[in-house]
Formats: structure tokens, sequence, C-alpha cells
């Protein structure tokens, strides 16, 4: 009996349709396909039946179709320079032709190179029978294209696409970056070939700053970094790793935040990208080494230009005005925030020394605290409070969520002696235990008599706080945490933002200040909702720092012709 390993039909129906997550994803991929055959234009049309088509002005000869045709051809890979404009390839596997069957029922596809063109109809049934190694299509009867060209006709879409967000993702593409390539948008209601009114040009974002070229490992390692003037959006974020002229993934090199304000791309093609979809590198050998090189680059050249460039990038009238900006949105916070979350009580003994009127003046201010104090729940935390005779009270006295004095010592009994006599008052003290006895020049004068200073110890009861910031308005919490191990910054957990106390970014804020603190923690609130319940609102908040970017740099610029 011969033993042998077979393939089961349903191998690449699974393969085709579980490996590309999204129908952006695979515009993408289809997009970079095109940059492949040496397209320098690409029109994307999103139909409102949901229906995309990519057209191209490459095009396809006999040789070029069969190899698209051929599934799993690692031509790219060796041939990873295109014929034509010399481009280094995206692709290298094979398998981005099927990657429409996740999101669509089937491809038409039509192309045309000078005296060659052929039509074709692509769906998931035919990927049943590939398991004997190959299977026939069906050629469609229809007119050629007008030019050189292919034209990939996405149909039966399972999912509507926003080609808002499609645009934005497609703006994530390197190849954006080469020259003589240009990728188009539009929606219509209907198609019309190779037809750009009403399209818009995708650009590349355009990043300003510091700008560090990578050479590493004999050329095997190249690149740029770019210290941006701009605050970074989430995509921006992060050094782009490519093979070829592919994005794979963005990393921080385990720097985490000190790379806040750096982004940029490097490429190393003796990486190896996972099969399929190219989403993730292959951590082998050659990886770790490439990992290590980059970690030594960014220590020894990138963060000393951090700091290098750091008044350059932010000029002095830009900080005061964020410092502005910060401070009025952080003291309109400090006044309507509510704190809560009592963890406990803590007593504790306050001492104030004071002639006899002032100290029965201060403790009836106590005894007036002590009947309001439940009600008092204002988070400003004051440094003195004055009491009406002009004289202050340490703050310690009247707590965040207002203190109970629970135990009073009685002060100093005083005796008048010959209360008639105005010309000099005897004065006796009575001390409780363990009070020291007031000597000469412990006593004061009040007119034409003198007054000890009484020493007056009280206790008080005053709870402990969770620093818990309670948002009614928009239904959310904050709770800082301290946990050195936890690489996270913030996770959110229902309505529940939980902020990493041990994270750098969270000391730096906290260094600056109370409303610094508290305008960055709101900020993160901010963002947790926009993710939770109003997607768009996180693109308002990205858009929102770039206008206040862009403002300081009029102001600057208003302020320098000056």
């Amino acid at each position: 009996m011969t033993v042998e390993l077979k393939v089961h039909p349903s191998f690449f129906r699974e393969f085709a349709t579980k490996t590309w997550v999204s129908p952006n994803e695979i515009v993408k991929e289809l997009i970079e396909n095109a940059f492949d055959e040496d397209a320098t234009k690409v029109l994307i049309t999103v139909l409102k039946d949901g229906s995309i088509l990519i057209e191209d002005d490459a095009g396809m000869d006999a040789v070029g179709m069969e190899k698209f045709l051929f599934l799993g051809s690692p031509h790219k890979k060796y041939d990873s320079i295109s014929p034509r404009l010399r481009r280094v390839r995206t692709g290298r596997y094979g398998t981005g032709r099927l990657s429409f069957l996740t999101s669509f029922q089937n491809m038409k596809i039509r192309t045309k190179r000078d005296a060659f063109h052929k039509s074709l109809l692509l769906e998931a049934s035919v990927l049943d029978r590939l398991f004997t190694g190959n299977t026939p299509l069906n050629e469609i009867n229809e007119s050629q294209l007008r030019r050189n060209g292919t034209e990939l006709f996405l149909k039966g879409a399972k999912l509507l696409v926003d080609p808002t967000k499609l645009s934005k993702e497609i703006r994530k593409l390197a190849i954006l970056r080469q020259p003589l390539f240009q990728v188009f948008i539009k929606s219509s209601d209907t198609y019309t070939e190779w037809d750009f009114m009403g399209a818009e040009d995708i650009k590349a974002p355009d990043i300003q700053g510091h700008r560090l070229g990578i050479n590493l490992d004999s050329g095997k390692i190249m690149g740029e970094i770019i210290i941006a003037k701009r605050p970074l959006s989430d995509d921006e974020n992060g050094i782009a790793i490519m093979v070829g002229n592919h994005v794979v993934t963005r990393s921080s090199f385990g720097f985490g935040n000190k790379l806040k304000r750096v982004t940029g791309f490097v490429r190393c093609d003796s990486l190896t990208s996972r099969f399929a979809d190219k989403s993730a590198l292959i951590e082998d050998e050659e990886y770790s080494k490439f990992f290590q090189s980059m970690q030594n680059f960014i220590s020894d050249t990138v963060l000393p230009s951090l700091s290098e460039y750091e008044d350059v990038l932010i000029t002095r009238e830009e900080s005061r005005i964020y410092k502005e900006i910060d401070k009025v949105l952080g003291q309109a916070i400090v006044e309507n925030i509510e704190t809560e979350e009592v963890e406990g009580y803590e007593t504790i003994e306050v001492k104030e020394h004071g002639v006899r009127g002032r100290a029965q003046t201060t403790n009836n201010l106590k005894r007036s605290q002590k009947s309001l104090g439940a009600g008092v729940t204002s988070p400003v935390d004051s440094t003195l409070i004055p009491n009406y005779m002009g004289s202050t009270m340490p703050s310690d006295m009247v707590e965040e969520g207002g203190n109970q004095i629970i135990s009073e010592t009685n002060a100093d009994r005083i005796s008048m002696q010959n209360p008639s006599d105005s010309h000099q008052n005897l004065v006796t003290t009575e001390n409780l235990p363990g009070t020291p006895q007031p000597s000469p020049s412990d006593f004061d004068t009040i007119g034409n008599a003198q007054s000890p200073l009484i020493i007056t110890t009280s206790k008080v009861r005053r709870p402990v706080l969770k620093k818990t910031f309670a948002l009614r308005k928009v239904g959310y919490k904050v709770i800082p945490y301290e946990d050195d191990s936890d690489s996270r910054y913030s996770f959110t957990n229902e309505n529940v933002v939980f902020v990493n106390k041990a994270n750098s970014t969270y000391t730096a804020e906290a260094t600056r200040g109370d409303e610094f603190l508290l305008r960055h923690i709101i900020g993160i609130v901010a963002e947790a909702i926009a993710e939770s319940k109003h997607p768009e609102g996180k693109n308002a908040l990205e858009l929102q720092n770039r206008l206040v970017a862009e403002a300081i740099r009029i102001h600057d610029n208003t302020v320098n012709k000056k």
C-alpha cells in the first residue's frame, strides 16, 4: 500500500478566504500588484452597491497573464526588479491575487497589452478543484480595453467599503512616495472605463522635521528616520519596516514613548515576511541581527538627536503657546472634575500656635468645617485656607474630600486675676499633662495687656482618596495604577480607563503639575470614547492636533517677520 500526503479540496478555499482581514487590505494588495507591473497610474472606483474597480495603465501580455494565474509562483522574489521602470517589487509569494475572496464573491479581469487582450472571471468555486494541481477558467466574451492596462472588477461585496477610510488606508502605502506613480479614488453610481472625472489624488502624508539617513551592515539595512516637527497620528508613529517596497509593520524597537516624535522607514530585503498577506515578520536569526542593529542605531544616533534638535523643532514661542493651552484646559478640568473612591481614613495630629483670641477663632472654624466636611467634594488642593481673622491655616487641616475633626485637645485654660486692674492683668496658665509651660517669650501684647501664646493640638481624621476621576457627564472613570512590569500605558475596560503611573509619560506629565496631568488624562479618555462610541471622533482629534500645530507655525512666521 502506497502512503500518500494529500491536499483536501477545501484547503485553497480556506487559505484564500481566511488570510486577508478587510476589503481595504485587499485593495492595497492589488494596488501594489499594479506597481510591480510598472503602472504609473491607478484609479479606484467605489460603486454604491459595494463593488470596487481597480484600473491601471500597465496591462499584461501573454507571459504576464501566465505568471498572474500561476498561484504561489515566487517569480517576484527572484525577479525582484520590474522590467521597464526598474522598481523594487513589493510582492514575493504570488498569493495576493486570491485576496479578493475574503470580501467579494468574484473578480472579473480584463487586460490588454498591445495586440494581446484577455477577459476572465475568477470565482470561489474554482478553488475547490485546485487540489488536482490546476483548474480551467472560462473566458468572457467582452470588448477589449481601449488602452494598454488592466481592470479588476471586484463584485458581490460581503461588506460595504467607506471610501474615506479606504483612502486613509491607501495613504499608508510606501509606494506613494515613489516617482512616476499616482493613485486616484472616486465614488460613483455607474462605471465608465478610465474616467478620472471627480477622482481625488491620494498623496502620502507630508512630514517635516530633522532627517537621519540609515545605512547599516554594508547597505543591507537602508532607510530614513524623521524627528517630526508636528504631532504624529497613530498611523505615523513608529518606524516602518519594509521588505522590498512593502511596509510589513511598524516598530519602536523597544524604546516605547522615547520615540513618540519619531517616524520614517527602514528597508531590509533579507528579512522574511509571513507567507500570503505579508503582515508580519518571521523572527529568525536574520531578524534578530536586524533588530539589534536598529537598537544600536537608535541608541547611538537617534536619541542624542532628539535632544539636540528639540529647540529647533519646538520653538520657545510654540512651547509657550502649548503651555497656555494646557493651562486653560487643565484649569477647566480641575473646576469640573469630581474625585471619588475613598480608600480609607487616616488620623493625624495638627498643632497650631496662636494667641487666645485667635485660637478660639481657629476652633470655631474647625467646628464649622466639622459640620460641613461630609459635603465637600472639591478636588482643588489649596495650599492655605484663610480664616476670617486674616491669618491662615495649613491646608492639611482641610483635605480634598473634607476632613472630619474627631477630637480636639482642650486648649490651655486661662484664668484672669484682677480683671478690674486696667494697668496689668495677671495671667496664669493651667496646662494639660504633657503640655510645656509657656515662657515669657510666648506672650503677645494686645493693647495694654499681655496674652499667652496658646499651642492647640487637634486630631484630624481625613479620607485617603484614590486618585480616581469621575467624569459623570461622559460616563467614564479614570483609575491610575502602578505596575513596572506592564508595558501598556493605558487600557479601557467598559467605561473605566486604567492609566499606568509607572509609565514615563505619566511621570513626565505629573511633574509638570496637576493641570497638565489632568488635561493629559482627559485626552486619554477622549481617545477611548472616540474608539468605542464615536470612531469618527478620533479623526477629529487628530485633525485638531494638526490645526493647532499649523496655527502655531503661522504665528511663529508672523512673529519672525515682525
